[in-house]
């Protein structure tokens, strides 16, 4: 900066001489007897007064200040060939030429020739030349004799420019190997400082890290910031400043990440972010202005910090004070020491994660097995008497399972953990033992406080707020009195329990979980519920049409109820859709039978119209889906509600079809009957409804 401002007042010189010789010349002229001024007054004038707007401008204009040498160096040679323009026209002589020649060699080496002015040099050399030669002056040994001198002058710049060029090339490479051996040295130190990382000194060795990163680029503050696992909160967990510098830490913590949407944008299309001027941010970026403003930032740069695949956070470097202008090579050294960085971060939560394993399970973040057995083996003493023990096991996981899949079986679990955890005392050991089962450690407890235990974990079970199904758990009880019990036998009583409360329960809580299945298909598809009870009534007048037992009447009605509940795991957008179905849509449409029988087989109850459910799609002709069942092959139970189904469809309006009449109906099944239909069930099932 300080040799900058040294270099603009030196041409500012040069400028304003210029200027005052112009005014200087014109009064010598003026007093001269017998010499008159070979330029006019305006023209002087004009000369002078762009020297002094140049000289002015210097302060005002950026693009001047940075290009002033230049400038300064081309308005010096219009000077000299108006010197020599007004010489020539005042009868040329060899002391003015040897004046030209000097000044042009003054100036040349007041500028450090670079290719530009050598070549404007070069130019005025080969004019004067030509222009001695063809002069009309009768002294031709004069001209060619200065044109020699010319011609040295000329070789003597392009070699002084050769050896200016090589210097500057060697020194610039000495500049590179130097910066280049403290990048190398400093990344080695910051590498050195991260390797021994480990649980204990995590926080310290990467603030000392941001330090060093800090120091090496000349930034006011280095900082890095963590993402929630949620992906809706930001907090800055790590940062350095530079002496002067105001820490911004403590009023960083838990920001919206969607308030910064910008930003985000950006960090998640794995971009490195480098804001040269915070003023000139475009106006989506409000947020992100605002909130830099506050801190005092002119400009950073933001890189994102990747775990694998995921987003963890970022890194940010600050200037508070000026304008940031990286080169791609700086930001590229800034991009390995990151990379270091991050790596090390990535080391760290490995590590977090091998502990976490070593004692908690992973789905529901409660202690596992492991940790169970070491603390009841520490636990199992005299002074702990008396002990309870309470096993705990999720209802209907396998029919949740198998109806929303292992994603909704996972989030019951969870539901379930929370609630096991908030019923107890802060002194209480829960773990979870593997699959849907829980294991809970009630040290100095007798069995009355453990009831009431049991009794508020039951109070806060059933219909939850969040859950589309209900959620059970059956527990189980037994307490430890004296030290002669057996730990693991008192466990064991415990387990018997909670499988005879489990047997006892399940059957209601089934029904209960496919019920609310059932409701939440009626939510997807608002025809759902109606259809289903017009099934139902219809079901039961052809039953009887038909002479069905009581037993097959009752199990045709259930199969009307449930026979689209395979259903459950289909989008809206597919269950709803007006136009005709894609090829890819269908194929989805069609496993709702394989997935409506694996719900039914999940439970006792509705295990006798499983197949039935399987079926319900399939043809006489075998045509049908999903197994191209044909004839009597299909369950009886199957067909008729195949029948009741088409008829339910082609009666009543669809987002994909309008109703028929009754007669247009009655004409599409008699077409459909030997196809679709069992002919001798459609034949019964047209005289029913004449």
């Amino acid at each position: 900066m300080k040799k900058l401002e040294e270099n603009l007042n030196f041409y500012r010189k040069i400028l304003i001489l210029t200027a005052a010789a112009y005014l200087i010349f014109a009064a010598v002229y003026k007093f001269t007897a017998g010499v008159s001024d070979p330029m006019s007054l305006a023209e002087r004038l004009i000369s002078t007064l762009v020297f002094l707007l140049t000289f002015v401008l210097s302060y005002k204009s950026e693009w001047l200040r940075k290009n002033i040498a230049g400038v300064t160096f081309l308005l010096s040679l219009l000077a000299i060939f108006q010197l020599f323009y007004y010489t020539y026209l005042q009868n040329f002589t060899v002391e003015l030429a040897i004046l030209i020649i000097f000044v042009t060699a003054v100036f040349n080496l007041i500028f450090n020739l670079n290719l530009l002015k050598f070549m404007s040099v070069l130019l005025l050399v080969l004019v004067m030349i030509f222009s001695l030669y063809f002069s009309d002056s009768g002294q031709i040994i004069t001209p060619l004799y200065f044109s020699s001198y010319l011609m040295i002058t000329a070789l003597s710049f392009y070699v002084s420019y050769s050896i200016e060029q090589s210097q500057n090339r060697i020194a610039k490479n000495v500049e590179e190997l130097r910066e280049q051996y403290q990048f190398q040295k400093t990344l080695a130190d910051v590498s050195s400082r991260l390797v021994n990382l480990g649980l204990d000194n995590f926080n310290f060795k990467i603030n000392e890290a941001l330090k060093v990163l800090g120091e090496f680029f000349g930034i006011d503050r280095s900082y890095i910031f963590k993402i929630s696992e949620d992906k809706k909160t930001m907090s800055n967990k790590f940062e350095w400043t530079a002496p002067g510098i105001k820490s911004q830490k403590d009023r960083l913590q838990n920001l919206d990440t969607e308030k910064f949407n910008w930003w985000f944008e950006r960090l998640n299309n794995r971009e490195t972010i480098v804001i040269e001027n915070v003023e000139e941010l475009e106006a989506k970026a409000a947020p992100e202005k605002e909130i830099l403003r506050e801190q005092d930032v002119s400009s950073l740069v933001v890189m994102p910090i990747l775990i694998g695949e995921d987003l963890y956070g970022f890194f940010g470097f600050d200037l508070v004070d000026s304008e940031l202008n990286f080169s791609q090579p700086v930001l590229n050294q800034l991009k390995i020491f990151t990379d270091v960085i991050t790596t090390a971060i990535s080391k760290h939560l490995d590590n977090l994660k091998i502990r976490e394993l070593s004692y908690y399970d992973s789905l529901t973040g409660l202690y596992n097995r492991r940790f169970f057995e070491v603390e009841l083996a520490r636990l199992d003493s005299k002074r702990q008497l008396p002990i309870s023990i309470l096993m705990a096991d999720l209802n209907g996981l396998k029919i949740i399972n198998d109806s929303y899949g292992h994603k909704m079986g996972d989030q019951m679990l969870k539901k379930a953990a929370e609630i096991l955890k908030s019923s107890l005392r802060e002194e209480d050991i829960l773990a979870r033992q593997g699959g849907d089962e829980f294991i809970i450690l009630l040290p100095q407890t007798d069995k009355k406080t453990s009831m009431e235990i049991i009794q508020r974990i039951k109070e806060k079970t059933g219909r939850i707020d969040g859950l589309e199904l209900p959620l059970s758990i059956a527990v189980g009880q037994a307490t430890k009195f004296s030290p002669k019990e057996d730990i693991v036998e008192v466990i064991k009583a415990a387990d018997n329990q909670m499988y005879e409360n489990k047997l006892s329960e399940s059957r209601s809580s089934k029904s209960n979980i496919v019920q609310g299945l059932i409701n939440v298909l009626d939510t997807k598809s608002s025809e759902t519920k109606e259809h289903a009870l017009r099934m139902t009534k219809l079901a039961f007048d052809f039953g009887e049409k038909l002479g069905l037992t009581e037993s097959d009447q009752n199990r045709l009605s259930l199969l009307a109820t449930l026979h689209d509940i395979g259903k459950i795991n289909i989008s809206e957008r597919i269950l709803n859709k007006a136009d005709k179905l894609t090829d890819q849509e269908w194929e989805i449409m069609k496993k709702h039978t394989e997935q409506g029988y694996k719900i039914a087989s999940s439970s006792e109850e509705f295990a006798s119209v499983a197949e039935e459910i399987f079926s319900h799609h399939e043809n006489w002709d075998g045509s049908g889906y999903p197994r191209q069942l044909k004839k009597k092959e299909i369950p009886y139970l199957a067909r008729i509600i195949s029948l009741i189904d088409a008829y339910d469809v082609m009666t009543y309006e669809r987002p994909y079809s309008k109703a028929m009449s009754e007669e247009e109906t009655i004409k599409e099944i008699k077409k459909c009957s030997g196809t679709q239909f069992d002919p001798e069930l459609a034949a019964k099932f047209i005289e029913m409804l004449r």
